[in-house]
């Protein structure tokens, strides 16, 4: 599959608010997909091998692939027109499992990449707890050592680099901490043999 990216809602999401996917970007999605195919083909798109999606049907798709659920992912979204009217069009908004079935039913490939971004949401929305113990380290190691650099040029940034030290020592204090944490799912504390 091409290298493209999924832009989302640019919203942020609450930590108890689940990520979904507008039928909108779905579509958006999908006909850049075809596109950048199309195009590493030397093809314009649209063409007859690479047609242009419209919400219109996939709209209509949605029923048949989620079947009666689909009704309680619809939506209202109010957009402005052409000629700057306000209107107001049916759109569905679906949660990671819903998104990604609908993905599968155009191809594996659409499914694998729309599955990515709703992880990728997932974890954006969870913030730096969604981060592995491994990625927090290499967070940590990269403010040190840019706090290390930025000292060097001395005087004005001596005051800063003090100012740094006491937090970054306690943010490696932090990770290593929690990289040191025993975690037993489902276990018994006295179980952990």
């Amino acid at each position: 599959m091409n290298k493209m990216t999924l832009t989302g809602q640019g919203l942020p999401y609450a930590q108890n608010q689940e990520v979904t996917m507008s039928s909108l970007e779905m579509v958006a999605y999908i006909n850049s997909d075809r596109q950048s195919k199309a195009e590493a083909e030397g093809l314009e798109f649209p063409c007859k091998k690479y047609r242009q999606l419209s919400h219109k049907n996939f709209m209509a798709k949605v029923p048949k692939v989620l079947g009666l659920t689909s009704a309680k992912y619809l939506a209202d979204d109010e957009f402005t027109s052409g000629n700057g009217a306000k209107a107001t069009r049916n759109i569905y908004n679906f949660p990671k499992r819903e998104a990604c079935l609908m993905a599968m039913s155009y191809s594996y490939e659409l499914q694998a990449a729309i599955y990515d971004y709703m992880e990728e949401l997932d974890r954006q929305r969870g913030g730096y707890l969604s981060h592995t113990i491994s990625e927090l380290q290499q967070i940590v190691t990269a403010a040190r050592k840019h706090s290390d650099e930025d000292s060097s040029d001395a005087g004005r940034r001596l005051r800063k680099r003090q100012d740094d030290l006491p937090l970054l020592n306690k943010a490696e204090y932090l990770v290593e901490s929690l990289g040191q944490l025993k975690l037993s799912f489902g276990k018994e504390s006295g179980d952990d043999k």
